[in-house]
């Protein structure tokens, strides 16, 4: 016999899915992804660590010269190391994440998440977990290198200050990296775009040679999101003075809420460019 328990709807508690659930799947989605593609992994690796051995083995012979960053101390390697982190730290996140969005909104990749109930925070949460997995990756690859082949010295009383770096970098970065991503109309334009905004971030930041620039110009430039980041990521890798710069890690939270604000203001699931020729295979695909 059926009771009126047996027929009642499940409630909503019960048809609830866990916020945690569709953001771990896309996470999982994402990093098999990744992993099937070896060709996308190294190209990620390989501008890092060609710059790196192109600066670094040009600078070897002085690596255990000591220099000066701000209030810090430390050997020349270690400079050019904080130098690799902060470019590896702006590629990865900022340049491919930039990109990568860029490419995938374009081609309709999203488009189908915009007719269903998929929080866009899953989605691109899911992303990031994998842009995070590479930052790390690159940054073993070059850390290997400098600390094998190139005289960097890693303070082990400061490697907690260098993980804290890494992550406040990260959080700070990534969000740039998607408002970034909403700028190229289409992914033809995607790459010069987003290099044209990558690569002098990176190198006035100082990251492989330290240019002077006037007074007026180098204030500009200290309120750009690699400089900062050159300013943390110094005091933890080296030998003496303060172990973290306040000033710049506002600078930096300061950039990622403006990431996220635009990020969320002008998020969209597709470009108002998809190429046609995407369009009618897809058309096609449906319709056999």
């Amino acid at each position: 016999m059926t009771t009126l328990a047996d027929t009642r709807a499940p409630s909503a508690t019960q048809e609830r899915t866990p916020l945690w659930r569709p953001f771990r799947i896309h996470a999982e989605l994402d990093l098999k992804d990744f992993w099937r593609s070896p060709i996308q992994l190294a190209f990620i690796v390989a501008m890092p660590v060609m710059f790196y051995v192109i600066f670094g083995f040009a600078m070897r012979d002085g690596a255990a010269a000591e220099v000066t960053h701000g209030a810090n101390t430390l050997t020349q390697a270690n400079l050019s190391f904080a130098g690799v982190l902060v470019f590896a730290l702006l590629s990865v996140v900022l340049a491919n994440v930039a990109i990568s969005l860029a490419i995938k909104r374009h081609h309709g990749l999203f488009k189908r998440f915009r007719t269903t109930p998929v929080s866009p925070v899953s989605v691109m949460g899911g992303f990031l977990v994998n842009t995070l997995v590479s930052m790390f990756i690159v940054f073993g690859a070059v850390t290997a290198i400098g600390v094998l082949g190139l005289g960097v010295q890693l303070p082990t009383d400061r490697l907690l200050t260098l993980g804290a770096v890494s992550l406040l970098g990260f959080l700070a970065i990534a969000p740039l990296g998607v408002a970034l991503s909403l700028v190229p109309p289409n992914a033809d334009s995607a790459v010069p775009l987003v290099n044209a905004v990558f690569f002098p971030v990176a190198f006035m930041s100082g990251a492989f040679v330290a240019i002077p620039f006037p007074g007026p110009v180098q204030q500009v430039i200290d309120l750009l999101p690699g400089k900062p980041l050159m300013d943390l990521f110094t005091p933890a890798l080296a030998g003496t003075g303060p172990v973290w710069d306040s000033g710049a890690a506002l600078v930096l939270v300061a950039w990622g809420i403006f990431g996220t604000a635009a990020s969320v203001a002008f998020f969209s699931w597709a470009s108002e460019s998809e190429p046609r020729t995407f369009s009618r295979l897809r058309a096609t695909g449906e319709e056999s």
